[in-house]
């Protein structure tokens, strides 16, 4: 552990000329927090993930891993740098990311340990992936103090870490809400051709069906849909929304995600993604005329999802 600043201090002085040290220029610190029961081949992902976005966000990653293994409390570190070169030299971008294992049950001596490896200047962003909620609790006045953004995954997640009582909920993020930006603005295009008083009148019902591992994604448009018609119903004199919205985990023709709305009359909205390829599918009648059209919702690529979630 004691070495790791010294490392950090000459390591990209590694020449007399053309030093990488220039091309350092860090914007952020990013901590992914992974738990016990996660798999090695999960955080591999996670963490190919983060040196992704580290290549377009210059950053300082620190991966804290708990392990059973260390029984004296002691803490284990390694130190891992890159440089990504584009077409010239100038294209250069070096990203350093810091791995600690550690014994899990150490709340306070984490966060200090934690806090020297920082770039105190620099804003912070904490990535949890399958951290106890009863342990997320302990590191709100240590760990977290500071802390930009917090972002965790709703589909991976076995516990809901939007139910906690967060010191901020302004500054936690779903990454399963970042991954829907195609869907939400294929859907929202289309929806705003038409008036919000047609949207929300007779709406009878709104359900998301969605697959076992797009539960979080199913959620959270959800919540998005209810909160875009509530706010119709605030803007239209004399409207008076009376729905229900569900999550199913009846697929609809086998796709992943489909979202319905029923009206009490005639009108009715359809939107679903293929399982296969980027292609989605909305048919509707809103009361101009009956619509079949295709949709393009090319999933976002993890490092872009990650931005997403910590940046808007």
């Amino acid at each position: 552990m004691g070495e790791v600043t010294s490392r950090l201090a000459n390591m990209w002085e590694t020449g007399p000329t053309s030093s990488p040290a220039e091309f350092r220029a860090l914007q952020m610190n990013v901590v992914l927090h992974f738990g016990l029961d996660v798999t090695p081949e999960e955080a591999q992902e996670r963490f190919e993930a983060v040196i992704r976005f580290a290549q377009r966000y210059p950053s300082r990653i620190i991966v804290l891993c708990p392990t059973q293994s260390i029984l004296d409390g002691s803490m284990d570190a390694k130190l891992y740098s890159q440089c990504f070169i584009g077409d010239s030299l100038r294209e250069m971008c070096c990203c350093e990311a810091l791995m600690l294992a550690y014994k899990s049950e150490d709340y306070g001596y984490l966060s200090n340990q934690v806090s020297i490896w920082l770039e105190g200047d620099l804003p912070t962003y904490h990535w949890f992936c399958g951290v106890p909620t009863k342990r997320i609790k302990k590191y709100y006045d240590n760990l977290l103090v500071g802390v930009r953004r917090c972002i965790y995954d709703s589909s991976y997640e076995t516990e809901n870490l939007g139910e906690l009582d967060w010191p901020d909920p302004s500054r936690v993020r779903d990454l399963a809400y970042a991954r829907l930006l195609p869907v939400r603005q294929a859907i929202g295009q289309f929806l705003s051709g038409y008036d919000m008083a047609d949207l929300s009148r007779n709406l009878e019902s709104v359900t998301v069906h969605c697959a076992a591992e797009t539960c979080g994604e199913a959620q959270r448009l959800l919540d998005w849909a209810r909160c875009c018609l509530v706010d119709c119903e605030k803007r239209v004199e004399g409207a008076d929304l009376k729905t229900t919205f569900s999550v199913s985990k009846e697929q609809v023709d086998d796709c992943p995600l489909a979202i319905e709305f029923k009206y009490s009359d005639e009108h009715y909205f359809r939107w679903k993604k293929f399982k296969e390829g980027s292609l989605g599918e909305i048919e509707a009648y809103l009361g101009k005329q009956k619509e079949h059209i295709t949709t393009r919702v090319k999933p976002l690529p993890a490092e872009q999802s990650i931005a997403e979630a910590l940046f808007f």
